[in-house]
C-alpha cells in the first residue's frame, strides 16, 4: 500500500476512533458533579417530597449528588421554563408536573414547549384523586350523586384548587362523562377547599389522596369514587369511576423527570436506567406511596406519549367546556 493512502487510512480510523470516543463519553464520565432537580412547587407538600425521594435514592443508585432547587410560581411554570432553557448537559433537570406540561400551555401562554424543549426520562408517580361530598348532601356513591344531580339541574357546586388546576380539570371531566352540570367554586389552594366543603359551603370535590384519606377515616366527608384505574390501597372500599360505569376513566396528577431538550442520549438513558433500578426498591416504593403515589416508571418514550395523549385531552376539554383564565 503507498505511503500516503496508507497515511490517510491511518488517521480516517483514528478519527472514527475519536469520534467513538466522544460519543460514548457522556455516558461514561456522567455524572461527575451535583445534579440539580428543579422542582417547579414550593418545598414541603407531595410534590416535593416525591422529588426529594427520587433524587436521594437517584444519589446513591448513580453514586453522585442529586440536589432539590425549588422554583415555585404561575402554576409550576415558572420551574419548568427555567429547565427548558437551561444547558443540556444533563446537570439541571426537571420534576415535570401534569399542571404545567399537559394543562398549562393550553390556557396561557408559556415560555415553553411541552414537547418540543424537553428530552423526557421517565414518568415515575401518579396520583388518583377521591371524589366526596359533604355528609349532608346525602348521597353515598357516584350513581346517587349523578341522579341528584339529573333530578334538581343547576344545585350542586363543586370546589377547586383554581381555574386551570388538576382537581378543576378533573371535575369538568367527570362532568362531561356523566352529562352533568355544577358550578366551579374556585379557592386559592387546598386547605381554603377543603375547609369550604367541610363547613358545607359547598358540595363536593376531588383531591388527592393524602388529604382525603384522614378525612374519611374520621368520618368527616362520604367517600364516592377514584380516578384512577386501580383502587387507592388505603381506601381499598371505594370504588373507581371505572368501576362505576364509567369505562376507562383514568386522571390523575402526575410527575416525572425530563432533561432539556438536546441532552445526550447517553445521558438520558442512564437516567432512565437509573429510575427503573430505584423504582424496584421497597423502600422508595414505600416512600412514595406514603406521599399519595403510585410509582408507574417507563421508559422515555412512554413517558412522551403519556405528554403528548395529556395535553391533547386536556386541550379539547379546555376548549369544549369553555374554560379560561380570564375573569
Amino acid at each position: 500500500m503507498p505511503p500516503t493512502i496508507f497515511r490517510r487510512l491511518q488517521r480516517g480510523l483514528m478519527a472514527l476512533f475519536a469520534a467513538a470516543g466522544a460519543a460514548a463519553a457522556p455516558a461514561a464520565d456522567y455524572p461527575n458533579k451535583p445534579v440539580t432537580i428543579v422542582v417547579p412547587f414550593a418545598s414541603g407538600g407531595p410534590t416535593d417530597t416525591s422529588a426529594r425521594v427520587v433524587a436521594t435514592a437517584l444519589a446513591k443508585q448513580l453514586n453522585a449528588p442529586f440536589v432539590v432547587e425549588n422554583v415555585p410560581g404561575a402554576g409550576s411554570t415558572i420551574g419548568t421554563a427555567k429547565v427548558a432553557a437551561a444547558r443540556p448537559d444533563g446537570y439541571t433537570l426537571l420534576w415535570g408536573t401534569a399542571s404545567a406540561l399537559a394543562i398549562a400551555p393550553h390556557l396561557q401562554e408559556v415560555r415553553y414547549d411541552p414537547v418540543g424543549s424537553f428530552a423526557p426520562i421517565s414518568l415515575v408517580v401518579a396520583a388518583p384523586f377521591i371524589l366526596v361530598a359533604k355528609p349532608a348532601l346525602g348521597v353515598k356513591n357516584t350513581d346517587e350523586l349523578v341522579k341528584l344531580a339529573k333530578r334538581e339541574p343547576g344545585k350542586l357546586n363543586y370546589a377547586s384548587t383554581g381555574t386551570g388546576g388538576t382537581a378543576h380539570m378533573i371535575t369538568e371531566l367527570f362532568k362531561d362523562r356523566a352529562k352533568v352540570s355544577a358550578l366551579h367554586v374556585p379557592y386559592n389552594g387546598g386547605g381554603p377547599m377543603m375547609t369550604a366543603l367541610l363547613g358545607g359551603d359547598v358540595d363536593i370535590l376531588f383531591d388527592t389522596p393524602t388529604t382525603i384519606t384522614p378525612m374519611v377515616k374520621s368520618q368527616r366527608v362520604v367517600p364516592l369514587a377514584v380516578t384512577s384505574l386501580q383502587r387507592w390501597p388505603d381506601l381499598p372500599e371505594v370504588p373507581t369511576l371505572d368501576e362505576q360505569g364509567y369505562p376507562g376513566f383514568d386522571a390523575t396528577t402526575w410527575f416525572g423527570l425530563l432533561a432539556p431538550k438536546g441532552t445526550a442520549p447517553e445521558r438520558i438513558s442512564l437516567l432512565n436506567e437509573g429510575i427503573a433500578a430505584i423504582v424496584k426498591d421497597p423502600d422508595v416504593v414505600k416512600a412514595l406511596r406514603t406521599a399519595g403515589f403510585f410509582v408507574e416508571a417507563t421508559t422515555p418514550a412512554g413517558f412522551a406519549r403519556k405528554i403528548d395523549e395529556d395535553g391533547k385531552r386536556w386541550a379539547a376539554l379546555i376548549k369544549a367546556a369553555g374554560i379560561s383564565l380570564k375573569q
